[in-house]
């Protein structure tokens, strides 16, 4: 009973662990891609827009992205996913963490200037009143 088992469990690993991790990965990096949406309809959409625009594939139209690939792999209707689409999803997710990181600093170093700028404000009213 136990041969039976582990040879079924062992036909499941290995038929579809690969694809489906893959669709996993995809998925991660189109909820990174999209910025995590409550109605995901937005987050695909406009995960489709940054692919497009980044990888337009204009001379290939077979691997142009669509919104509907995205839906198929959320929800799980395609277990394939290409290496070259992969790729493109992992450089665009890098490419807009980056873009995100540097966007936060900004807005801390602005920050920070500002509040500078207020004491210094303050302090300059105070020797004025003195």
């Amino acid at each position: 009973m136990s041969e039976k088992l582990s040879g079924k469990s062992e036909k499941l690993k290995q038929g579809n662990a690969t694809k489906m991790a893959d669709v996993t990965t995809a998925n991660f990096l189109v909820e990174q891609i999209g910025g995590r949406r409550r109605p995901v309809g937005d987050m695909l959409l406009t995960a489709f827009r940054e692919l497009s625009k980044r990888f337009p594939h204009r001379d290939d139209p077979e691997n142009r992205w669509t919104e509907r690939r995205l839906k198929a792999w959320r929800y799980k209707e395609s277990k394939v996913v290409e290496h070259f689409q992969m790729v493109e999803l992992y450089e665009t997710a890098e490419a807009l963490r980056a873009a995100r990181n540097e966007h936060a600093e900004y807005i801390a170093k602005t920050s920070r200037l500002r509040q500078m700028a207020q004491l210094r404000a303050q302090t300059h009213d105070c020797d004025v009143a003195s």
